[in-house]
């Protein structure tokens, strides 16, 4: 049996580091350990792994932003696809989470960040996806909050489902998205004032609608975990509490309650 070269590890990884700086950097170090043969040399041989590897990001990236590319089109979505894998090369071990930065990336980098929708786009997209891959759990339901002793309610504090995804807009996005989802002409891009958006998940669907911004603030502090007695008090209107709570409940935002102990005598 032959025996181990004792320097067959540290040999190994550093073939490993200089094989991954060809593939994310082009570094031509690994070239020499390369074998050399006919008909593609070591630079044609390794242009294929290189090509592959980014090739294979841009389609976990397609597979996550179809409206992106609906708006950006084929030729713009590759190049942006592609100077973000430049940007930030692959450190996840599964790919669903490799495009958590594009949002970002498209509002700082230009071209892309000369067209908001594109950043608003892959922000909207990127809330979709984690309203739908978050944790199961129940929805709150109405029939639950009716067997609370009435005495108990100012201490009553919310839960919201972890499906719960609160965004701001700026664009259009949405009706863009909904569009492209259809197979529909893609309406052109329109900007106005920042928009508060609900999505939320029912029967392993995401649903998304406005807020207008009164509702927005009083969602967010019931959010936050505020206590019915104190939202009330600041939202004046025990009619418009009761709308809200029952609008939200039908949305399923909420997963449960929890009860603030009593105060002392």
């Amino acid at each position: 049996m032959a025996r181990r070269s004792p320097h067959a590890g540290p040999d190994l990884a550093r073939l490993q580091r200089e094989f991954q700086d060809y593939v994310l950097q082009r570094d031509p170090a690994v070239l020499q350990r390369v074998r050399q043969t006919a008909p593609a040399d070591s630079a044609a041989r390794m242009q294929i792994y290189a090509e592959g590897y980014e090739l294979r990001l841009l389609e976990a990236l397609q597979t996550d932003y179809p409206g992106l590319s609906a708006i950006a089109g084929p030729e713009q979505f590759d190049a942006l696809g592609r100077a973000y894998i430049a940007a930030h090369p692959s450190s996840f071990r599964n790919l669903r989470w490799y495009g958590e930065r594009l949002s970002q990336f498209l509002e700082s980098a230009p071209p892309w960040s000369d067209r908001p929708e594109l950043a608003e786009m892959a922000r909207f997209e990127w809330a979709m996806a984690s309203s739908f891959d978050a944790l199961d759990a129940a929805c709150l339901s109405r029939d639950a909050l009716v067997r609370i002793a009435p005495d108990s309610w100012p201490r009553l504090s919310f839960i919201v489902h972890p499906a719960v995804q609160r965004i701001e807009l700026t664009t259009n996005v949405p009706a863009m998205w909904a569009a492209q989802s259809r197979g529909e002409a893609v309406p052109a891009s329109d900007r106005g004032a920042a928009t508060a958006w609900l999505l939320t998940r029912r029967d392993f669907q995401v649903r998304f609608r406005s807020m207008a911004p009164e509702e927005a603030t009083a969602f967010d502090r019931l959010a936050g975990r505020m206590d019915f007695a104190q939202w009330c008090s600041e939202l004046g209107a025990a009619e418009r509490a009761v709308e809200l709570l029952n609008q939200w409940l039908a949305d399923g935002a909420f997963a449960g309650y929890a009860l603030e102990p009593p105060s002392p005598p």
